[in-house]
């Protein structure tokens, strides 16, 4: 059997061969599966060694972790700008939640690789991401209730709830399906449900396109 033919060395920046990784994984997750890739598989897929790899990331776990920051980093980015805008209450918390749906139909594979597959240690990271763009809606929320814009018995539990059943509605939807989402129905749906929870009890949903 003839040798494996050696890998022609690359000199890159730390940071390059950090992103090399990530979308190495990104992909290797997604057509192998994260249970099933291996430390080998996802080093082949970056043309890196295994012993490379670990300089970067301890485990698979921590790379799908390091992907799911990535993408919750886009969310927060996202939502810190459109805050600074300095829009009227209700508007910027629709338009927050909006980017947020949108940001999650475009990343689905993303969605399915972490709520299909990844073990306990990998949804734990994952969860850690996430709770940064709940922490920050949180404070705006609490500013919004000071300037009784907001209204309920607990406003930041409301917005927790009302949050965490958008972000459950998008895995079970994206899961369910390959095909695209109707986003418009679901950002609707959302929209809906935010503003009952802190206390627009005269929002009026639009009626969507048959």
């Amino acid at each position: 059997m003839p040798a494996k033919a050696r890998r022609k060395r690359v000199t890159k920046s730390p940071d390059d061969r950090r992103d090399d990784i990530l979308r190495a994984g990104e992909r290797v997750f997604a057509t192998t599966g994260f249970e099933r890739a291996t430390i080998s598989e996802l080093a082949d897929a970056a043309e890196i060694g295994k012993g490379t790899f670990y300089l970067y990331f301890e485990s698979k776990d921590h790379l799908l972790g390091a992907l799911w920051e990535q993408y919750v980093d886009a969310i927060v980015s996202t939502a810190q700008e459109i805050l600074a805008e300095g829009a009227a209450w209700w508007p910027t918390i629709d338009r927050v939640m909006s980017a947020l749906i949108g940001h999650a139909v475009k990343n689905a594979e993303l969605h399915r690789i972490v709520y299909g597959s990844a073990n306990a240690k990998a949804l734990e990271l994952c969860r850690q991401a996430n709770q940064r763009a709940i922490d920050l809606m949180c404070d705006y929320v609490d500013q919004g209730t000071q300037a009784e814009a907001f209204q309920a018995l607990d406003t930041r539990h409301a917005f927790r709830m009302a949050y965490h059943a958008a972000d459950g509605l998008l895995d079970d939807l994206i899961a369910q399906s390959d095909s695209d989402l109707d986003e418009a129905q679901v950002t609707a749906v959302v929209l809906e449900l935010m503003h009952r929870a802190l206390g627009d009890h005269d929002y009026v949903a639009l009626p969507q396109p048959a």
